[in-house]
């Protein structure tokens, strides 16, 4: 016991020892190398986001997209709220011992295991969507206007409902008949009566910039080369912009406006607006084509409505997603541009950071789909009228419904019934987010 008693004396006090000595070390340590303070990477992850301009829906939620994402692992789709059976081990049993009593071992149970947790939602930027094409750089240049370092109103943007789909951006002249540049260097094209090419001279090859609606200057014919800033000629009368498309290699035609494109605009910093979520009956009536130069006032929806409170089988969701630029057009009314991705999904009622389902609805880094896939996008009340652009009695106005739900509607069947929320989320092409959830209910 004596023995006992001296070790543990001794013990204490080489432990006493030990932190005299060591902590002019580690005070040393301290000041030479501070500690690294962890901050969780999900704090850095918050886009700018906000609510849909002009949301009177009580019910609108927005939030910024971000969740944390695990590096280096698939996800795998999970039944939502599935509890599995019990499994249980049979016992095990044998012949009886000749004379004596029959036993049979205890089962074994393993414990159930509780509600799989619906995957947190992923990040949605540009660079989610598609970083080749998003990102796809340009080489050095400018605006087709003076000056060609500043911005200029757009008054078409890519992606936006034409005859039937626009194939670039038009950018607002600052007068009829306005001086127009080259927005870089290259050698020009393609020349016809109404647009040309002018291939780059820097940057990646194969890329190019279609001009429309120009009158040429003279000197200039298809094999000119043209410096950046020089003047290729000037609006054709009664146009009021020119069209620029771009096209990479690779992506195909792409949005000049993207934030590596030469019509970036640095003060797009609003949020997208998102209308209000509605259903109705999947089926041919809900996937048609469309006029798109037809005020929708004018037409039927030939499609069957259903209440989001009772939705059921197969339904088509819908809802109007635009962006309305903070750089206005001058000399004409501003009509909304599209935007540059959509994606939706469906969340638990009271968790509206995990997802369910989850679907994108629109990629804008490449030129939507001609011919009948395209009414798998638009869906009823999309339009474009530009007449004020033209006549002093035109009517202009612009509308993007989409089909939110997918391209083919939502099955309500993969899906417990019950209370959730369905929420839609769009990036403008500067990459601002915002969503807008709405209560549904699933009643098969």
């Amino acid at each position: 016991m004596t023995r006992i008693i001296a070790l543990t004396i001794l013990c204490t006090a080489s432990l006493a020892a030990g932190v005299v000595v060591a902590s002019p070390s580690l005070a040393s340590a301290f000041r030479s190398h501070p500690p690294r303070v962890h901050h969780p990477r999900w704090l850095w992850q918050y886009s700018v986001s906000g609510p849909a301009s002009g949301s009177t829906n009580p019910e609108a939620e927005t939030y910024p997209s971000t969740t944390r994402t695990a590096k280096h692992r698939r996800a795998t789709p999970q039944a939502p709220y599935s509890t599995p059976a019990p499994t249980t081990t049979p016992a095990a049993t044998g012949d009886p011992a000749p004379g004596g009593p029959t036993t049979t071992a205890p089962p074994t149970t393993t414990k159930p295991a509780g509600p799989r947790r619906p995957p947190e939602l992923p990040r949605f930027t540009l660079r989610s969507v598609d970083t080749r094409c998003f990102t796809a750089p340009s080489a050095p240049g400018g605006w087709p206007f003076a000056p060609t370092t500043a911005v200029h109103p757009i008054r078409g943007s890519f992606d936006e409902p034409r005859s039937p789909v626009h194939i670039g951006v038009d950018v607002e002249a600052p007068r009829d008949q306005a001086p127009v540049y080259a927005m870089q260097s290259g050698t020009v094209r393609h020349v016809t009566p109404d647009h040309f090419d002018v291939h780059a001279a820097h940057g990646r090859a194969g890329t190019y910039l279609q001009y429309w609606h120009v009158n040429l200057a003279a000197g200039i014919r298809a094999g000119t080369v043209v410096r950046r800033r020089q003047k290729l000629g000037t609006v054709k009368a009664g146009m009021k912009h020119v069209h620029i498309s771009e096209f990479v290699p690779g992506c195909g035609l792409v949005d000049p406006a993207r934030p590596n494109g030469l019509l970036a605009d640095p003060y797009n910093t609003e949020w997208p607006s998102i209308g209000s979520l509605s259903a109705v009956a999947a089926g041919s009536r809900a996937f048609v084509p469309l006029s798109l130069s037809q005020a929708p006032a004018d037409l039927t929806d030939p499609s069957h409505p259903v209440d989001l409170d009772a939705l059921s089988g197969t339904v088509d969701l819908r809802a109007s997603v635009t962006d309305m630029p903070k750089v206005r057009m001058r000399h004409d009314p501003q009509m909304p541009l599209a935007p540059a991705a959509i994606r939706a999904y469906l969340t638990p009622a009271a968790n509206t950071r995990r997802h369910l389902t989850m679907r994108l609805v629109f990629d804008g880094s490449k030129l939507l789909p001609n011919g009948a896939g395209l009414w798998r996008y638009w869906a009823f009340g999309t339009y474009r009228l530009n007449g004020c652009y033209f006549t002093s009695d035109g009517s202009c106005g612009m509308q993007m419904v989409w089909h939110v739900g997918g391209p083919h509607g939502f099955d309500t069947r993969s899906v417990p019934n019950g209370s959730y929320r369905y929420c839609v989320e769009a990036l403008t092409i500067a990459g601002v987010d915002a969503r807008r959830c709405t209560p549904v209910t699933i009643k098969n």
